[in-house]
């Protein structure tokens, strides 16, 4: 009752200037690309919404930023942590502090249920939304974040404070806040701090304000390892200038950290190369103007449009001083850089040191010898730097503190009685990633995992052997065709478990609850026969035709769990229980060596009289037309004949399963 008296009496005081600023910001302010519903344009085009599609309502994270999310073209912390909570099955509400102030701002699409500025939102709206466990995050001491952080804590919401920069420099001039701070400190369940002297800082802070002293983590920026993965195709960039050794950097370009001296100095003794600067330069326009002429300024970008840049480059640079601001920085871009197999020139910045594939010193001298060499990557030390800094491994970290009980041991049956099955066939650049990242990830649930190879001839069985034969969890069995159906149905023969997942080759699991929003849907809904990560409809002909990835965000909105309205489910990241694929006799070898076999599955569990249901929230990365030879006069033929075969079947079988049609 105290808490709820110390909110009311300042929500009286505030809650009036608050009202009064945001009158003001409408009448005198020009608001950019305010959305407050980003998902308005997307439409369902359902008969009966509500039987249809089940929303999120159990897991809800609020994250309190202090810019939009598109800013810096949505590459900031607070948005890919937004983006990948969303990810990994929550509803995502993101309030921001101060209205961007980039010169561009992008049309972004968010995967948000709510974005708003917090002069917008009103402590009572936040109230009705806000619900015990929900996860509150908040990544900077202003004052305006007070008052909604001690509505969180009197909800019983579990609270994360974020030290993300030394707010103690100019950085924090405009609105740190030393009551917020220590309201923060001392009612948040878990402290965050992004570089290894911020926890220095942050830890000093419960002496200075006389508070019980806490654990204070250190959760570096990391890399949406999905988006910035360099084993795809890229196109490149038309205003990305190319020279004999090609430098590229993105980011802020303003500030009193950035060494201007340092890149101009590289410049000059490296006439024919060039450096492209990527980010909004309308506050260095001189620089623009007087820096040599091999410095080319490319303006903003969205977050989404780097990897292609960084593919296309021989360094990614980052010419950040030593200094007060410097060097308690965690560089979100460095991740990203050496993700995307690149070559990283840096300072010494001190929270960076040891990375791999990273040259730093502050000396342009040092800088010129380097782009002198001949430099390589080093490819393993790249994967598991990646791994081991993702944003789902930083989310993961958040929901391990947060929720202690559910971290390792998990006392639902069914987690422990999975059974994998996945396909090889000629993939050995692909298998062992997919392989590899199970087993990284099996420790909530201890599924065994059986590897069919299809009568592989590029040596890929024979590495399978050798590497996994003596691993208990791993089978691998060989089939004497190439064939997806029988494959597939000889997997299951030698599953041990109740629940069978099949996997493409070219998947790989991301991170430790990749399998929880699965297992909870087919345990919570006895009306579903089979959930899927990629789903697709039919055409008037009845054959497969448009699918999930067609569709902005894959066809769903960022408040949904699943929906049913697709007419079937790819193989891809399919959950089904063994009594039910016995039952309905498996996959139909007449499909093999490929098409239209995952399709006709789908069709027979509804068939059996239940559902199924289209989640993408399955923790798995996919690459794309690895397995299959899509476009080809082959394919096309097999496509063709496969699907002809199927329609014919169900017209005459149940043709009503055909009727999803887009």
């Amino acid at each position: 009752m105290n808490l709820l008296k110390k909110i009311w009496n300042y929500y009286r005081l505030h809650g009036f200037i608050n009202t009064i600023n945001a009158v003001f910001r409408k009448i005198f302010c020009k608001k950019k690309n305010f959305v407050e519903n980003p998902m308005k344009s997307f439409t369902l085009n359902l008969s009966d919404e509500e039987k249809e599609v089940s929303y999120l309502k159990d897991k809800k994270v609020f994250i309190f930023g202090t810019v939009p999310y598109y800013d810096v073209g949505g590459g900031q912390r607070s948005s890919q942590l937004s983006k990948i909570f969303n990810m990994m099955g929550y509803a995502v509400h993101y309030i921001y502090a101060f209205d961007s102030s980039e010169s561009k701002i992008f049309n972004i699409s968010m995967p948000l249920v709510l974005h708003k500025s917090i002069d917008d939102i009103s402590i009572e709206e936040f109230d009705r939304s806000i619900n015990k466990d929900d996860i509150c995050i908040f990544e900077a001491p202003i004052e305006k974040f007070n008052v909604f952080l001690l509505v969180a804590k009197d909800r019983q919401a579990k609270v994360v404070y974020e030290n993300i920069d030394n707010w103690e420099t100019s950085l924090g001039n405009m609105f740190f806040n030393e009551h917020t701070l220590i309201n923060m400190l001392k009612y948040a369940d878990m402290i965050v701090a992004t570089a290894a002297l911020l926890v220095d800082q942050t830890s000093k802070y419960f002496e200075k304000y006389n508070l019980p002293q806490k654990e204070v983590y250190y959760l570096a920026n990391a890399v949406d390892d999905g988006l910035f993965e360099p084993r795809k195709n890229y196109e490149k960039p038309d205003d990305l200038i190319q020279g004999e050794k090609t430098l590229v950097y993105y980011g802020s370009l303003w500030g009193e950290w950035f060494d201007w001296k340092l890149l101009e100095d590289v410049a000059k003794a490296n006439p024919n190369s060039t450096i492209n600067l990527i980010g909004d330069y309308k506050d260095v326009l001189d620089k623009k103007n007087t820096l040599p002429k091999n410095i080319y300024f490319l303006g903003l970008k969205k977050q989404t449009e780097l990897p292609a840049y960084l593919v296309y480059s021989d360094y990614a640079i980052l010419p950040f001083k030593c200094c007060e601001i410097g060097n308690y920085v965690s560089p979100l871009k460095i991740f990203e850089y050496i993700a995307m197999n690149k070559l990283v020139l840096a300072t010494n910045l001190p929270d960076i040191e040891g990375y791999p594939n990273l040259f730093n010193s502050n000396s342009a001298e040092d800088w010129n010898k380097i782009l002198k060499k001949d430099n390589n990557v080093d490819l393993e030390k790249r994967d598991e730097f990646v791994f081991n800094n993702n944003w789902y491994n930083r989310c993961s970290k958040i929901i391990d503190v947060l929720f202690p009980e559910n971290a390792e041991k998990v006392d639902k049956k069914f987690y422990k009685n999975i059974s994998v099955v996945i396909l090889n066939y000629n993939n050995k650049n692909v298998i062992f990633r997919c392989v590899d990242t199970l087993l990284r990830f099996n420790s909530r649930y201890s599924y065994d995992i059986i590897v069919v190879d299809n009568n592989s001839t590029d040596g890929s069985y024979e590495e399978l052997i050798k590497k996994y034969t003596n691993i208990n969890n791993v089978k691998i069995v060989r089939n004497d065709k190439n064939g997806c159906s029988s494959g597939r149905n000889l997997g299951v023969s030698h599953a041990s478990n109740d629940y069978i997942l099949f996997l493409d080759s070219d998947e790989w699991v991301l991170h430790k609850y990749w399998l929880d929003m699965y297992l909870t849907i087919l345990d919570k809904n006895d009306d579903i026969g089979a959930v899927g990560w990629s789903a697709g409809w039919f055409n008037k002909q009845g054959h497969a035709y448009k699918y999930d990835a067609w569709f902005e965000h894959r066809y769903m909105s960022p408040n949904m769990l699943y929906r049913k309205d697709i007419g079937y489910l790819a193989t891809c990241g399919f959950l089904i229980k063994r009594d039910l694929f016995n039952r309905i006799d498996g996959f139909d070898l007449f499909y093999d060596p490929t098409c239209y076999e995952d399709t006709d599955l789908a069709l027979k569990v509804r068939n059996a009289g239940l559902e199924i249901v289209y989640s993408t929230y399955l923790g798995v990365g996919h690459l794309p037309h690895q397995t299959t030879k899509s476009g080809t006069e082959a394919h096309t033929k097999l496509l063709k004949e496969k699907g002809n075969y199927f329609v014919k079947k169900w017209k005459e079988k149940n043709p009503k399963l055909l009727e999803y049609i887009k």
